[in-house]
């Protein structure tokens, strides 16, 4: 009986110690990209492929820095998506002028790209520790 106790014992505390250490993952990236890609109105036109953790360290205040490198995949062509915006009726004027702004700062960046091209990115996130979880520090 006291062998099965020190084992219940262990396992507590290793629970205990797992839940304590843990920290943002790539999890936590991918839903500020997504959130980021939604509030800049290019949700349906950028898809995260894959995130990747390649560092992560604790701040002095609390706050949590983790370094991540991410794939976008186009759903469709620059010049197919401009029109598709351009021509959507159901956008509100200030939705259709905030989505082509957005997207000549695409141009800018990754130039006409077709349907299913990709784009290596790297990211500096900051989170912090609440009651939801982590939450990204803006």
């Amino acid at each position: 009986m006291l062998q099965f106790a020190r084992v219940i014992f262990l396992v507590v505390i290793s629970l205990l110690m797992v839940a304590c250490s843990q920290t943002p993952d790539e999890s936590d990236a991918r839903k500020v990209l997504q959130a980021e890609l939604q509030s800049a109105h290019l949700g349906e036109l950028l898809k995260i492929n894959r995130v990747e953790k390649l560092n992560g360290y604790q701040e002095s205040d609390g706050r949590y820095t983790i370094e991540v490198s991410y794939q976008l995949k186009t759903t469709s062509s620059f010049s197919d998506y401009e029109d598709q915006v351009k021509g959507d009726e159901a956008l509100s004027v200030m939705d259709r002028f905030a989505m082509v702004m957005a997207l000549s700062a695409l141009r800018v960046e990754y130039g006409n790209f077709a349907k299913g091209d990709t784009f290596d990115e790297q990211r500096v996130l900051t989170f912090r520790d609440s009651e939801q979880g982590w939450m990204p520090v803006e």
